[in-house]
Order: C-alpha cells, then sequence, then structure tokens
C-alpha cells in the first residue's frame, strides 16, 4: 500500500504508511505528521483493491445517505470506464473480495474525513478511500483496519464482524432501560406537518417586513380529529411527531422555537393537543433542530456560525422556509437544544425526541477560532444531545443512518433516499448492510422512499419489508414548490384537509398498523443474513430462525417461522 499526497498546486507525491497489528486486523495507518499544510487530499492505494472480472467478485460500500444505501458492485466484464466518488459515506466501511482474496475494510481514523472512490478502468475494478485533510485539519493518524476473511465470504460475514465491533445495545435491553422505546417498537410512526413558509424560500434574507406568508397544512385543533380518527379505527397505538410548532412554521426561524405559531393555534392550543392524545394512549413527541441558524432568527449571531477549511461561512445550498439556513456551530447549539428540550419537556412531550438531519450527515468540522470543532468533537457533542434526549423524554430519533450516533439512536425516519431510484451505473445492487449491523438495535423506516409506503408503488412496500422496517407515515410530508430540491419523500401523500381526505387517509394507516403488529416481534432479532434468491426475490434470515422472502415479481411476500 502507499499513500498519495496530492498538493493544492495539484501536484502530487508518494508516502509509505506504517502497519501494526490491532486484535484481528492489521492496521495500516499513516501519522498526521506526516501531512503539509498545503495538503489537498489523500490517496489510500493498495494493490490488494484491484481486480479484473471474476465470478463472483465484488466490492461494496455505504454511500452519503442522500445518495442511496449500501451498494453492490460485481466484477463482471464491463463496455466502458466508469467511476464514483462519493459525497460522504454514512458507516466507515468497505468490502473487496475476489477468487484470491477477500477483505473487509473498517475506517479507523479520520474516519468522517474521507469519501470513497469505486469504479472499472480498462477492465480492472478499484477502491480506495479519499481523504480530504491537510496539516492544520487532521487532528488523529489516518487508519484503515483490514480483516481478511476466508475465500468466498460475503457481505453478510463482512456485517457480523462491523456488528461485533459496533456491539450496539440490543433493543430488548433498551426497552426494559426507556419504556418509551418499548411504545415505539410496537407503533407506526405518525408525523404531520402543520406549517411552513415556501420553499424554495423566494426571500433569501428574512426580516419580519419581508417574510413570506405561513402556508397552513394542519391545525392543532384538526390534529384533535387526527387522533379521533386513529382511536376510531382501532389504531390503539401510535407514535404521533408534530413538525412545524415553531415560530413562523416548520424552518421557519431555528434555533427559535418559540412563540408556538398561532396560526395553528398557538402555545395553549399544543400543551392541549399534547395531552389530549396522551390521553387517547398515544406518544406524543415533536420536531427540532439543532444544525440550522436563519437570520431572521432572534438569535442570529454570526460569530456561532461554522466556518469550513477553506474560510467561508458554511451554508445549505436550497434555501429553506427561513431563508439562507446558515450552520450554527454545535458548540454553539447546545444551549439554544437544551432550551427547546426544557420547553417541550414542560408541554409534557414524551417518547422519542426528533432533531432533525443531525445524523443525515457526516459531523462537520468548526474553523472559526471562536470555537473550533473536529468531526470528532461534532460527533460527540450530538450523541450528548441525543443522550439527554432520552434522559428528558424517553428516548432520541433523528433524520438518516450515519453511525457515529449509534449508540444513543433509537430510530431513523430513513437510513438514505434513493435507495432504488437513482442507480449509478458502476453498481448492480443496493444491500441492507446497515441493518446486518443495527436491526435489533436501531429501528429504522430504510429509506425516503418507503415513507408513506401505503399510498405508493408496491415496490415501496415490499422494500420496506425486505430491510425489516418500521413504519414511518407523513401526513402533509410534500411541501416543496416547482424549482426547489424535490418532494424527496415522494409526490404521493397522506392528506388531511377534508374530511374525505382523511377517512381515506386513516383507512391506510390502519392497515400498515395491523400489518406491523403482525412483525414488529422482528425487531428484536437480529437480520443474520440476506440473500438474492433469483432476481427479484430477496430473502431475509433473523436470529430467532424467521425468513422473510420478497418477490418482487409476483408482489407478494412470504413469512416463513
Amino acid at each position: 500500500m502507499h499513500c498519495r499526497i496530492v498538493m493544492r498546486d495539484g501536484s502530487s507525491y508518494d508516502v509509505a504508511p506504517l502497519t501494526k497489528k490491532n486484535g484481528k486486523a492489521t492496521c495500516v495507518y499513516l501519522e498526521k505528521e506526516k501531512l503539509p499544510a498545503e495538503c489537498d487530499y489523500v490517496d489510500f492505494l493498495y494493490d490488494g483493491y484491484h481486480s479484473r472480472a471474476c465470478e463472483g467478485g465484488f466490492m461494496f460500500a455505504p454511500r452519503g445517505t442522500k445518495e442511496g444505501g449500501t451498494v453492490l458492485c460485481k466484477f463482471r466484464e464491463r463496455d466502458e470506464d466508469v467511476e464514483y466518488i462519493s459525497d460522504s459515506n454514512y458507516m466507515p466501511i468497505f468490502g473487496f473480495s475476489t477468487d484470491e482474496r477477500c477483505i473487509f475494510s473498517v475506517v479507523t481514523g479520520m474516519k468522517y474525513d474521507y469519501r470513497i472512490v469505486m469504479g472499472v478502468k480498462g477492465g480492472e475494478y478499484y477502491v480506495y478511500p479519499r481523504f480530504f485533510v491537510d496539516g492544520n485539519s487532521c487532528f488523529e493518524d489516518i487508519s484503515i483496519d483490514q480483516y481478511e476473511l476466508p475465500i468466498g465470504s460475503d457481505y453478510n460475514d463482512m456485517a457480523a464482524i462491523y456488528r461485533d465491533l459496533k456491539n450496539p445495545k440490543p433493543l430488548r435491553q433498551k426497552v426494559v432501560e426507556y419504556p418509551a422505546v418499548k411504545y415505539a417498537l410496537e407503533s407506526p410512526e405518525l408525523r404531520i406537518r402543520l406549517c411552513w413558509k415556501p420553499v424554495p424560500s423566494p426571500v433569501l434574507t428574512q426580516t419580519e417586513e419581508n417574510e413570506p406568508p405561513v402556508i397552513i397544512g394542519c391545525t392543532l385543533s384538526r390534529v384533535k380529529d387526527i387522533l379521533d380518527g386513529l382511536k376510531s379505527h382501532g389504531i390503539e397505538k401510535c407514535e404521533v411527531c408534530l413538525v412545524g410548532i415553531e415560530t413562523r412554521g416548520h424552518d421557519g426561524r431555528w434555533p427559535q422555537l418559540t412563540p408556538i405559531e398561532e396560526a395553528i393555534g398557538g402555545e395553549d392550543a399544543l400543551r392541549e393537543v399534547c395531552a389530549y392524545g396522551q390521553s387517547l394512549g398515544y406518544q406524543m413527541v415533536a420536531h427540532t433542530n439543532s444544525t440550522d441558524m436563519y437570520e431572521i432568527s432572534r438569535y442570529w449571531n454570526r460569530d456561532d456560525v461554522i466556518i469550513k477549511r477553506d474560510g467561508e461561512y458554511s451554508f445549505d445550498p436550497i434555501n429553506w422556509g427561513g431563508g439562507r439556513p446558515y450552520h450554527i456551530c454545535p458548540e454553539r447549539a447546545k444551549k439554544h437544544t437544551e432550551e427547546h428540550y426544557r420547553i417541550l419537556r414542560e408541554m409534557g412531550f414524551k417518547g422519542l425526541h426528533y432533531i432533525d438531519v443531525v445524523t443525515n450527515f457526516p459531523p462537520r468540522p468548526c474553523f472559526n477560532p471562536l470555537h473550533p470543532l473536529t468531526t470528532q468533537d461534532t460527533a460527540d457533542i450530538y450523541c450528548d444531545l441525543g443522550e439527554k434526549a432520552r434522559e428528558d423524554f424517553g428516548g432520541f430519533q433523528s433524520e438518516g443512518g450515519f453511525d457515529f450516533a449509534s449508540d444513543v439512536l433509537d430510530f431513523s425516519l430513513y437510513t438514505c433516499y434513493n435507495l432504488y431510484t437513482t442507480p449509478h451505473p458502476l453498481f448492480d445492487e443496493t444491500i441492507p448492510f446497515w441493518q446486518l449491523v443495527f436491526h435489533g438495535s436501531i429501528m429504522a423506516n430504510p429509506s425516503a422512499e418507503t415513507v408513506n409506503f401505503c399510498v405508493k408503488e408496491e415496490k415501496s412496500h415490499l422494500k420496506f419489508i425486505e430491510y425489516g422496517g418500521r413504519p414511518a407515515m407523513y401526513i402533509n410530508s410534500k411541501y416543496v414548490d416547482e424549482g426547489g430540491c424535490g418532494n424527496w419523500m415522494g409526490e404521493t401523500d397522506l392528506l388531511c384537509a377534508t374530511d374525505e381526505m382523511l377517512e381515506e387517509s386513516l383507512c391506510k394507516l390502519k392497515a400498515v398498523y395491523d400489518e406491523y403488529k403482525t412483525l414488529n416481534y422482528l425487531q428484536y432479532e437480529k437480520m443474520i443474513r440476506h440473500e438474492k434468491v433469483a432476481e427479484g426475490v430477496y430473502r431475509a434470515t433473523y436470529s430467532d430462525g424467521t425468513m422473510i422472502t420478497v418477490d418482487y415479481n409476483a408482489e407478494k411476500y412470504e413469512v416463513t417461522k
């Protein structure tokens, strides 16, 4: 193996990494002192990660949340060269197997600061990590642990290694410690978006004078109708998450939460709805945000914003409801999050508290000299906030599957986007590697595409079943206008604007609830094997012996115990 250090002026040179034993693995590492300040990125290049087309050969890697799942590339003959570079990696691992060697690699040093490079060129397949660090930003040695497996091993065997390394707390233990987690395990998640401003925002820098009007999707009075409807339809358990309760609605003025938006009913109505839902036996939770800061917020302070490696302020490229969403430094976000917790706790909310997007992206570093953070510092802060949510509300949920938070995450709204709709030409399959590691420890809805599967094509439902999900249903999931980022949870929706729409939604929710009651026992079990049985047919095997076979051709599934 050699490391290629690429400088900002385009020049490069190679250095030899060091090796050492780390238990059953061989650790390959590059000391952080070897990196110059002018370094642009470092490629870890290894001859063992190269292969010609061969029977049974493959490589795989998880992609960034928005890119879509863990992807499998088979070493088959191809007519053209193709390369893929991830935007990030929600698990710091990749695998490579030929008829001569099988290697599972775990990035252990600077694991939030790299992208995976995969491709085929001139008939030769390759994979390697590319670390975007320099002598100033590299806070620890770059390191990769390599595990040699017997020839013929597959991704299930590699998942078993990573599962042992992560050693996530089993749900059987969590439900004893946290009754709210047990309730969530036995119920679907129903999110209700109440109100929002136009997205993408027509006003980049908002003030009280130019702020766009709020769009009302559901008032708190209508939420009571929904709760009554759940009860009358025989849905005895449901965790209800209210989205867009804050000032001026969803993403209105973060990190400002109060006053609760008057257009939906205000604070007194919110307290009443929370208590009413609980009186019917439902778990009531709320949606907050710990990553964004808008200039219209009463807490706006440019000194709190993350500064990137290039010296620029960090912000999201999409202008959400509040205008340009600057990324607040996690260190500065802590006080606002703790205030959100205090307010919602006093209002009576209990359950798996939801913080938006913190597990949806890799931890961001901050180069602001007032509050510098490494990516590991950011991960630690978000984990602390997740643990505090457990203490205050009984559990923690977020959006996305980045596994730095696996010790504190109880439910992922979706582990990825675009699980099956936007394949890259290099890849042949997506595989449930995340589920093979974390099923039985973290509940998850598999993908943004499987949100509201009850009103979508059957493929969405079957993918949910194949990946062993907990249902995530959403009233008013669709809220982005034309010209924005698109409605990533789909163009079909659950609605409540009229009594007819609400009745249709409730009937769909009842079917989801009834089906999940027959399957939720599997949330306690590990997914120990996943395999392709035939073209369009897949099987997942669980630790209790249950097998679920999903047939996309016949659009049906079978449970064998």
